[in-house]
């Protein structure tokens, strides 16, 4: 029994309460503090995160702004803005600045058509005004190895079409050449120092030559000409050759033309904008097997007949010939290059290349013909890009204009799309950044939060990649 007095035990009860009253209390706070604190804490972190973000796309602008006039600061500048924030945008970035730095000018005259052998080794161009008789042989054996600076001119040039040469053909192995207009002249470049013209083609029809393809081995030759005719001849004997056949293929004059590796698939593409596909199984008789679009600029046809890209300036379409007569359209992807001058498939068709006005050539990944994905884009090329080849593996690319033509050694995007640090930081792993410099460019941001203390310099590579 509790024998205390009345008051006392009201007092005592009283106190219990305050006691509990004051723990709930300071619990209650605690957790507002803690509350408080987790939210300036996530509050602090958006705002870092937004301005590494903010900082890192500073970087990668400035570095776009200068692939052309100093590559090596824009490789740098593109760098670090991956090491601060690696997003799609500034990797993207860092691999076009990397992609810009293995291109160089093969020649300042203009050329409106460029053709590569397969392997990349022998190239033509022409005199890019539809006016010029001549077509200039390239051996790029020494501009594709960077140990040799001093880079050699043409090799030799193809004369003889004298309404000048709108378009060419050039052969897997680079042996068998076609130049062309008003008639096709047959080239054979086995020595490349000494061409032979070995036959002429005859115009078609009320039409020169406007398109040209060859088949892989140089036997089979597919020309369009501007009265919308298709003309398929055999190459076999280069000094004699035989036509097989001609056929109404549009209403209007044939622009663009591609052909499978052993002839027995065309595309043929108009001016109103239809791409039509062709069966030359008998190349005597083509037949036509679908239409695949009422408005396209350009076509390209992978080696093997299967794939078939359609482009304007606003998109892109992937079809699969597997069933000619009924062609699957597997993709559609916006390319807002302003127009499309341009397309070209690697041989396996995985890798398209993509080119418009001045610094919009882009090359895609196609190995999911469901998804196609950007690779890279040839920016620094600040040049309309009116015609552009691969190589048959994609390693090697022309591409040509008004402004001249450059080619480009591609042959170790893979790694470079793969790891673009490891590709930047490779041969350059003390490229460095000094304060000053990192202060122009960053607009002054806190030096101290990504320098290493007491250094003037800031060697990029070694960057905290935890930063991001």
């Amino acid at each position: 029994m509790n024998n205390l007095p009345w008051a006392q035990q009201a007092d005592s009860r009283g106190d219990v309460r305050w006691r509990t009253f004051a723990i709930g209390l300071a619990a209650l706070l605690a957790t507002c503090l803690v509350v408080v604190g987790l939210a300036w804490k996530r509050e602090h972190d958006r705002a870092s995160t937004q301005e590494r973000v903010a900082l890192a796309h500073g970087l990668a602008l400035h570095a776009a702004d200068l692939r052309d006039a100093a590559p090596g600061t824009a490789r740098i500048l593109g760098l670090a803005a991956v090491k601060i924030h690696s997003d799609p945008q500034t990797r993207a970035g860092l691999i076009d600045t990397l992609v810009a730095d293995r291109g160089e000018e093969l020649t300042p005259d203009a050329s409106g058509e460029v053709a590569l052998s397969g392997d990349g080794r022998i190239a033509l161009t022409d005199s890019g005004d539809g006016v010029g008789d001549e077509v200039s042989v390239w051996d790029l054996t020494t501009w594709l190895d960077p140990k040799i600076v001093e880079k050699p001119d043409r090799v030799t040039a193809l004369k003889g079409n004298r309404k000048g040469v709108e378009t060419m053909a050039l052969s897997f192995d680079g042996r068998t050449a076609l130049t062309g207009d008003g008639a096709t002249i047959v080239w054979d470049l086995t020595n490349l120092a000494r061409p032979i013209r070995m036959a002429t083609l005859a115009g078609e029809g009320n039409g020169g030559g406007r398109a040209l393809a060859l088949s892989r081995d140089g036997r089979t030759a597919v020309i369009g000409n501007s009265a919308g005719d298709m003309a398929v001849w055999n190459l076999t004997d280069r000094s004699r050759p035989a036509r097989l056949s001609v056929t109404r293929a549009h209403a209007s004059s044939v622009r663009d033309l591609g052909l499978s590796a052993d002839g027995g698939v065309a595309v043929t593409a108009d001016n109103d904008g239809t791409v039509t596909v062709w069966d030359l199984a008998d190349p005597s008789r083509p037949v036509k097997s679908a239409d695949l679009a009422r408005s396209a600029a350009t076509t390209a046809i992978s080696a093997d007949g299967r794939v078939v890209l359609v482009g304007n300036a606003r998109r892109v379409e992937t079809w699969n010939l597997d069933d000619r007569s009924s062609p699957a359209r597997t993709a559609v992807f916006e390319v807002p290059l302003g127009d499309m001058h341009d397309m070209v498939l690697t041989a396996d068709g995985k890798t398209a290349l993509l080119a418009g006005p001045s610094d919009s050539g882009s090359l895609w990944d196609l190995s999911d013909p469901s998804k196609p994905t950007r690779l890279a884009a040839l920016k620094g090329y600040g040049r309309e890009i009116g015609s552009v080849v691969l190589g048959a593996d994609g390693g090697i690319v022309l591409a040509a204009g008004p402004g001249g033509v450059s080619v480009w050694d591609l042959r170790n995007l893979a790694e470079v799309v793969a790891d673009p640090e490891r590709a930047a930081c490779r041969g350059h792993t003390n490229a460095q950044l000094s304060k000053a410099d990192w202060a122009r460019y960053t607009g002054g941001a806190d030096w101290s939060d990504y320098a290493v203390e007491g250094m003037d310099v800031l060697v990029v590579c070694s960057m905290n990649p935890d930063l991001s």
